[in-house]
Parts: C-alpha cells; structure tokens; sequence
C-alpha cells in the first residue's frame, strides 16, 4: 500500500495504523488504490471522530471501524473484528441485525434509541443497550456500496444524559454524502462555514433544540440565525476552536434559546471539532449536541429532594443506615452512631453488640420476616453504657436478580420517651381494671342475690332490670380482664401453660358454652379427626371464644357460623366463617392491630375495644401459630388461626 493509497487516513492515528496493516486485496472490499471515493470519505470522517462507529461495506459487509467503537467490541472480538464481515464478528446478534444491514443496502436508513442486543463482546454475553443509526454510504453512481454504523451505547445510564464522547467529523469536500449522513444521525449535528459560522448543513434534531424552522437559519450566519446565542460566550468558543483546530467538548453547557415564544434555559452536551479540507486547512466546525435540559432537571430536583430529606431526617433525630447483605457491612449516619452508642464502623456485628442480648431473637425474627415481606420493622433495647435506651427500626429490602435479600436501606430513631410513655400508661391501665375488679366482683355478688329474690317477687320490671345489670356487669367484667390480659402481655407477665390438648374436643366443649348462651345464630361445628397440638387450654379456649363472638356479634340473626379444623402443612388449622358485612380490604391487615376497630355504619352500634382480636394474635403467636383473615364485602368473612402439631 503507498501513502498515495491511504493519504486520507490519519497518520498517527492507532486505528489508521491497524487499517493500513490489513491486505485488504484478500477481502471482498478489495485493494485501497480502488476504493470509490464516498468509502475514502467515509473511512477519514469515522477515524476523525472519537464517536463509535463503524463501516460494514459490500455485501459481505466487510468491517472497518474507529477507535471509540473498541469498547462495543470488547476485548474477545478487536482487533480480529477489523476487516472480515459482520455476519461473523456479531454472529450471536446477526438475526436480529442482519434484516436491518440488508434494508440499508436497499437505500433505508434506521435507527433506535436504546435499543438492547445481547452481545459476547468480553468473553460472556451481556445485556447492552444502544441508540444507533444505520445509514446508507453512496457509491459515485448512486448505487449503495455499504452502511455507516453511528452508535452510543446508553448501558450505564438510560435515564441520565447520553453521553457525548469526543467527535471530529472531518468533512471532505462530499457535501451530498455528508449531508445525507448528518440526516439519519441520532444525535444533533451541523455544519459552519467559513469564519462568520454559516449554517450551511443541519437535522432535524439541530432544529428541534434551536426551536427553529431549516428556512429560519439555513446559509445564516450562527448569531444571525440565533441571535439569543450572541453574548453567552458561544462565539469565544467557536473562535478558539476555529482558529487553534483543538476541539471543544461541553457537558451540561447552560445555554438559553428562544423556544416557544419564551427564552428557555435548556443544558446542551455538545462538540465543536475543526473540519480541515485536503491541504489541512481549517475551512468550517462540525457541531455534535445532545440536550440534557431533562436529566440536568431532574438531577437537581432529586438533589433538592435529597436535600430536603437530608434537613428533615436531621430535624427528626432520625438515624440512617445501609446493610448489604452478602459481607455483612452497613453504612450508617452520626446520629445512628449516635442512637446505638457506637463509633462509626462498616462492621455490622458491632452493632448487634450493642442491642440487649434478650431482644436479639426480636431482631433476628424481624429480619427473617422481612425477606419474605420487604418490610423490615422491629423495637428493641440497646445498652448504652448503665443506661438501657429503646430504639424503632424501620426498613426495606432489596433484592438481586436471583431476588434474594441483597440491602436493607432504613431509619434508626430513639423511642425511650414514647416507651416509657406506653409502659407507665399499661402500668395504670393494669392497676385501675385491677382495682376495680374488687368493687365489681361485690357489685356481682349483689346482684345475683338480689336477682335471686327478686325471681319470687311480683314485680316483673325489677326483676328485668336486675337482668339487665348483670349483663351489663359481665360486659364490665370481660372488658377488665380484657385490658389487664393486655397489659400482662405488654410487660411479659402472662404465662403460656402448655399442655397436650386434643384440638377437636377444645372446639367441641367452647363451643358448647357458647351455645348456651348465643340463640340468635346457629353455630355448626364439621367434626375433624382428633388433632393433638402443645397449647394453653384455656387461652386457645379464649381465642376460639373470641372469633365465635365476633362472628355473631357482626352477622344478621339467623346467619350461619361454620367452625372448621383441618390439618395443613403439619400445622391444625382451625377457621370460623360467618355470613356478615364483610371487611374492606384496607381494614384486614390491622385488624390485630391493639385498639383497632372497623368504622362504618353497621358497625357504629356494636359495642367493643378492639381489645379481642388483638389479645387472639398476641396469645396465637406466643404458641409460634399464625392467625389471619379474609373478607369480602357483602359476602361475610373467615378468621383462621394455625398451630404446630405436637411432634412425635
């Protein structure tokens, strides 16, 4: 090959060199001395340019390409990939690329933005995603003799600004080509002329970030043709550019333009590169521009957001921390540190250090459930020296493509006041039912006696009336042990007597107390095979009880009650099903909440202190069982609970 061959390529340039290696007489391209004039021009703007791109020519679509396209081919495919087809080198994406090749070649230009082929480029197939154009490269008689490949590839970040990366589009004297090339091109690109700037070539995306019309600035002077421009340092730019031939590449540039009738603040990512003709003179820019005005918004936005949180976290006393999983380290803020008593440390075992050693198992069970959930939430104690402090967490989890836990992002805040608050007011919830119970139980014994004689006397409306009381005291009565029932679980004080009970009798023997004195409903008990489980008697008796009141409590009279037990999973299952209002899906999960109660009209009338249901999750869960509900409006609900069998 002699330099008359290859004078168009450039000297010094790596990828020019790999070119000129190459026999290209032994590829289907054949020897440089009879390459067409538009491959010669087409070949010099791709090396000029530290964009990617490519040439496939011919119908092999034999490769030559620049050295900003090497990160695309990755380390298995340059450079072997220089100068044999692209059927062989993009083999594993060639059914899906090889119509697109072929359409060009028949003079249909394409492109996508953020498009994704699976490519092999390092030894292993990756996802990537690209914008990119194929454009037709014209032979001198108006035949297609091969495409022009312009692509970015958007992987890393499609949501933030595409970037630009260095571009030299050295125009040589083919205008026509050029102008058909800057055309199809997925990024914005023009032409200036001479050192007054005329705009003698522009697309479609120049137009649409100028907010002009091609009539309104085509073969005008820049500053003519944008006026706006003039003063915001644009000129100092394309002077230097012009006068030195040392390109100019900007990111976020803050460029203002007269855009819909207003002057709009937009950010350009953009390049002015030097176009030099044959004897190395500089004779006009090419401009390359992508707008970012979008993703500049929309980072400062998030940044202001973050901000924002940043103060009110600050203002809340709120600790943050940051656990990845899979080597155990987190990152925290000062006032996590701060809340946990711990020196800064990505070591997550010291944290655990610091909680009570009796709360670990709090901990490592609300870890456990927030896998399966994504929610993390736990309250614990943490010793701080000799004095014990009670700290919230709250979290979610993250999971990895294998979706397994992989990051537990949350906040830390300090919750001793609030605590010491809940214990003082269980503490007196506790003493008044428990002060009280002793004027009720004499208030009981009264009236039973008095109901005794009243039952011989003639007069019916104390009598009714001394009914009518005894009721209201056994309200009284089930509302205070209710609340201390709640107050000996909060402070750790009731006991689980665990005993073997066969399940089926249990259901059998509470339900016929409870027929005893329920006539409104009928309760229909499917008798199951003795079921024999390691539980309290009398408290799984109180949970039964409890669901069996709650279904008549909030059925029509007449309804049915259905109490099922079955085994399921190695666990006895036992569910009481009515034919009431229902329960709206919002209400369902809390309803074990404490004090939690359905507001609605059918329900304003119904006395109760969400006390029941709570009391049922607490005592289910002591016995490691799970308790739960399902509801439709209109179609009456289902309230489960399960237990561990008992184990051989």
């Amino acid at each position: 090959m002699t330099n008359a061959d290859y004078h168009f390529l450039k000297g010094g340039d790596e990828m020019g060199e790999l070119i000129r290696s190459i026999d290209w007489s032994k590829t289907p391209i054949g020897p440089v001395a009879k390459w067409p004039q538009s491959l010669r021009i087409a070949t010099s703007i791709m090396l000029s340019t530290p964009f990617p791109m490519y040439i496939a020519w011919g119908n092999e679509y034999t490769q030559l390409y620049n050295n900003g396209y090497r990160p695309i081919l990755g380390s298995s495919k340059h450079p072997q990939a220089m100068g044999i087809s692209t059927r062989e080198t993009f083999a594993e994406i060639w059914h899906i690329i090889g119509s697109m090749f072929d359409g060009v070649m028949e003079g249909k230009a394409v492109g996508f933005p953020n498009f994704m082929l699976p490519l092999d480029r390092n030894g292993y197939v990756e996802e990537c995603f690209f914008d990119f154009s194929y454009s037709p490269i014209y032979n001198d008689d108006e035949t297609v003799g091969g495409v022009l490949v312009t692509v970015i590839e958007t992987t890393e970040n499609l949501k933030n600004v595409q970037k630009l990366k260095e571009s030299n589009l050295a125009l040589k004297r083919s205008e026509e080509n050029l102008s058909n090339l800057i055309s199809h091109a997925p990024v914005a690109m023009t032409v200036f002329r001479g050192p007054d700037y005329v705009i003698e070539i522009v697309n479609q995306k120049v137009l649409e970030i100028w907010g002009k019309t091609y009539e309104q600035v085509i073969n005008k002077p820049v500053f003519e043709g944008l006026p706006e421009v003039k003063g915001q340092g644009i000129d100092v730019l394309l002077n230097n550019v012009y006068t030195t031939g040392e390109p100019f590449i900007a990111n976020e540039l803050p460029v203002k333009l007269f855009r819909n009738g207003e002057l709009q603040q937009v950010y350009l990512n953009f390049v002015y590169e030097a176009l030099k003709d044959n004897d190395d003179k500089i004779y006009g820019i090419a401009a390359i521009a992508i707008e970012v005005t979008e993703q500049v918004n929309a980072r400062q936005k998030v940044e202001e957001a973050e901000e924002r949180a940043r103060l009110a976290i600050e203002a809340a006393k709120i600790g943050t921390f940051d656990y990845t999983l899979f080597n155990n380290t987190v990152v925290t803020s000062p006032r996590f540190d701060e809340i946990m008593g711990i020196d800064n440390t990505s070591d997550h075992k010291y944290y655990l250090s610091a909680l009570h050693p009796d709360d670990l198992v709090v901990r490592d069970k609300a870890f456990e459930k927030a896998y399966n959930t994504g929610q993390l939430f736990y309250k614990a104690r943490v010793k701080k020296g000799n004095e014990t402090r009670w700290v919230q967490a709250e979290g979610k989890v993250y999971y990895d493509d294998e979706d397994k836990p992989s990051r537990i992002l949350g906040t830390m805040v300090d919750i001793t006041e609030q605590k010491s608050d809940e214990i003082r007011k269980n503490d007196f919830i506790g003493m008044v039912s428990h002060e009280l119970k002793t004027p009720l139980t004499s208030l009981t014994a009264i009236i039973q006696l008095a109901n005794t004689k009243l039952k011989v006397s003639d007069d019916s409306f104390l009598a009714s009336a001394m009914e009518k009381a005894n009721t209201q005291v056994k309200k009284m009565t089930a509302m205070i042990n209710g609340f201390l029932n709640i107050s000996r679980l909060e402070s750790s004080k009731i006991q689980i007597d665990r005993q073997e009970i066969n399940l089926e009798h249990l259901l059998e023997e509470t339900i016929s107390e409870i027929e005893l004195t329920v006539t409104s409903h009928e309760i229909h008990f499917e008798p199951c095979n003795p079921i024999m489980v390691s539980a309290d008697h009398d408290k799984i008796s109180s949970v039964i009880s409890n669901l069996i009141s709650n279904a008549v409590k909030y059925s029509p009279k007449g309804k049915e009650i259905e109490v099922k037990c079955l085994v399921v999973d190695n666990n006895a299952q036992v569910s009481v099903r009515d034919e009431g209002m229902g329960i709206k899906m919002a209400d369902i999960d809390k309803l074990f909440e404490r004090y939690y109660r359905v507001e609605s009209d059918h329900t304003r009338n119904i006395s109760g202190f969400g006390i029941g249901l709570y009391l049922s999750a607490e005592i289910i869960q002591r016995h490691d069982g799970k308790i739960w509900a399902e509801s439709e409006i209109g179609n009456g609900s289902t309230f489960y609970f399960s237990l561990p069998l008992t184990r051989d």
